[in-house]
């Protein structure tokens, strides 16, 4: 039997069987692998390749801070800061989520990371609030991946240097439909939390010297993102070292301060963070096992080559683009994606009239909906640990999040000065 037909039929098996989404992945890999009669080195060479990455070092660290900010207080304070800016409009915790997911993701370029971070300190309290576990956990795996689109993005790097165009302008093209995406977010967050009755339940007043005593009570929570940003901009560390950093201010501040964080405390934060960042990890393994696997027999080329013979509308040739970079990133890890697409659908885009940085963005997006779908969104694994729910029920709860970010998508790419029109005022294009 084909290797390909082997990994979609057992893929399929183990699934209907019940076992894990991630396992049920990784089982079909390797018996792909064994019936195309591949060294077991290879295997294991693959899996090592994954995780061998310096910046994945940033998303246990900032696993471990947002505990220890929950922990230690700090969250505590920051919550009750946004609460009485939102005061109980529909969905404010929500709003908060798609707000800090944002400028947090702008700081880690990571969206698992992101999600852990934000997540590990929203989503309980969004439950305490009285909002769905499903709800909660999907707000903040669909926000997290925001981040891949706002600069500083590593996906948006790697296309660059494939694309060989500007980052700098692939950058400041972000900057408007990142804003599109969290604009979009919110607006589907409201209307759920609308149709649910969530809402903040702030017993602050709204008025300058409420705020500005919420405030205060949070300066040490407010404290922590001038550190850390003014760290990277000033070229006082890099990403992963500032998410160290979060851990050491997360740490002092919960001991030394505020003195809650004791040595079982400590303990168990690092048992959570371990737990979870297992299940990150595990994704990322076997989701470059499959990239690997699909590239050896040439999919992505064979997809590819049909689209071009096939279609002749621009029109429908880049809604079917659209289609395939979701689809392909539902299986495939981001940087894979973009290393193998990038050579094969450029030349697809160029040709219809898109912009290399107008597709670059699109392409992003895409990577973007790809970290909060399944089988293979990471950011939905994060979310569902930290929420302690499933992937049936938090997919089935990202759906409004995703047809929102795949609308923003679709205008990207039908709307050329959505993306291109920063670069070319500030001279990266003509």
């Amino acid at each position: 039997m084909d290797p390909v037909t082997v990994l979609v039929v057992t893929f399929v098996v183990f699934l209907l069987i019940g076992v894990p989404v991630a396992i049920s992945i990784g089982l079909g890999a390797v018996l792909s692998m064994l019936v195309a009669n591949f060294p077991a080195s290879y295997l294991v060479q693959t899996a090592y390749s994954a995780v061998d990455e310096f910046t994945i070092i940033a998303v246990p660290m900032f696993i471990l801070a947002g505990v220890l900010m929950e922990k230690g207080g700090l969250t505590e304070r920051l919550i009750n800061f946004a609460r009485g800016i939102v005061g109980s409009a529909p969905g404010g915790l929500a709003t908060v989520t798609i707000v800090a997911c944002t400028f947090f993701a702008a700081i880690s370029g990571s969206g698992p990371a992101t999600t852990a971070a934000i997540g590990s300190i929203m989503i309980p309290a969004m439950l305490r609030d009285g909002y769905g576990r499903d709800f909660s956990a999907a707000i903040s795996s669909s926000a997290g991946g925001i981040g891949v689109v706002i600069p500083p993005s590593i996906p948006m790097i790697i296309y660059g240097i494939t694309a060989e165009t500007s980052i700098s302008g692939l950058f400041l093209a972000g900057v408007i439909p990142g804003l599109m995406l969290g604009v979009a977010l919110w607006m589907v967050s409201v209307v759920i939390s609308k149709r649910n009755g969530w809402v903040s339940h702030s017993n602050m007043s709204r008025s300058a010297r409420g705020i500005g005593a919420a405030a205060w009570d949070a300066k040490w929570a407010l404290f922590a993102p001038v550190i850390i940003l003014g760290g990277i901009y000033g070229g006082v560390f890099t990403v992963t070292e500032a998410s160290v950093v979060a851990v050491l201010y997360a740490l002092l501040t919960g001991v030394m301060i505020f003195r809650k964080i004791t040595f079982n405390v400590l303990f168990d934060a690092l048992i959570y963070t371990v737990r979870i960042t297992g299940t990150v990890l595990l994704v990322l393994v076997t989701g470059r096992i499959v990239g690997r696997l699909l590239t050896i027999y040439q999919i992505p080329q064979m997809v590819s080559d049909f689209l071009l013979t096939s279609v002749s509308s621009p029109t429908m040739l880049i809604l079917l683009i659209l289609l395939l970079l979701i689809f392909i990133g539902m299986w495939m890890e981001t940087l894979t994606q973009i290393i193998i697409l990038t050579p094969l659908l450029l030349p697809v885009a160029i040709g219809v009239g898109m912009h290399p940085i107008q597709f670059g963005i699109v392409f992003v997006i895409a990577c973007e909906i790809g970290y909060s779908t399944p089988p293979l969104g990471v950011n939905l694994f994060v979310a569902a640990e930290i929420g302690d729910t499933t992937m049936e029920r938090i997919s089935k709860a990202s759906v409004p999040f995703l047809a929102a970010e795949a609308s923003v998508m679709t205008l990207v790419a039908f709307v050329p000065e959505l993306s291109l029109w920063l670069p070319r005022l500030l001279g990266f294009i003509v």
